[in-house]
């Protein structure tokens, strides 16, 4: 004779195993998203005032890149500011936020800065819309005369 299933049973079991599932892919995720941390921008200025930005990024050997905006004057007139960018929406010490990817980071973040746009990607630092490769220790200037033109803001008007 065989004994009836209880079905209570099976969906307790059931339960408990889309609650761990859930929780640990959870976990997996959380961890995917932070494991390489975010980009680290230190706004400075040097002795002369030149305001430059040391970008750092430990996880793919970024190391002390600087970028110099020559002839430009900082608001800054404290010690350098290190900024974190792990969280949407992070204030940079000058300049503004242009954009900020930080689902998985690091991520993507560009600034306006002095009106240079300077992004921040894994595979390259991209400058006034030219990229460049990392390379530990760089340094790049930019000054008033090298800006780039100004983006289009009004949509062209298409005929159909």
């Amino acid at each position: 004779m065989q004994q009836p299933d209880n079905i209570l049973k099976h969906v307790a079991v059931v339960g408990l195993i889309a609650v761990v599932g859930y929780f640990s892919l959870y976990a997996l995720d959380t961890h995917l998203r932070s494991r390489h941390g975010p980009w680290e921008v230190t706004f400075a200025v040097e002795t002369n005032g030149t305001p430059y930005l040391l970008v750092n990024q430990s996880a793919y050997g970024v190391r002390d890149v600087k970028v110099r905006f020559t002839g430009e004057h900082s608001p800054l007139t404290s010690a350098p500011v290190t900024v974190r960018f792990t969280e949407p929406n992070t204030k940079p010490a000058f300049g503004e936020l242009r954009f900020q990817d930080a689902t998985y980071l690091p991520g993507t973040v560009t600034l306006l800065a002095f009106n240079h746009e300077v992004e921040l990607i894994q595979r390259g630092l991209v400058l006034d819309r030219q990229e460049r490769q990392w390379q530990p220790g760089m340094t790049m200037d930019l000054s008033p005369t090298n800006q780039a033109p100004p983006l289009r803001t009004k949509a062209r008007k298409r005929n159909y």
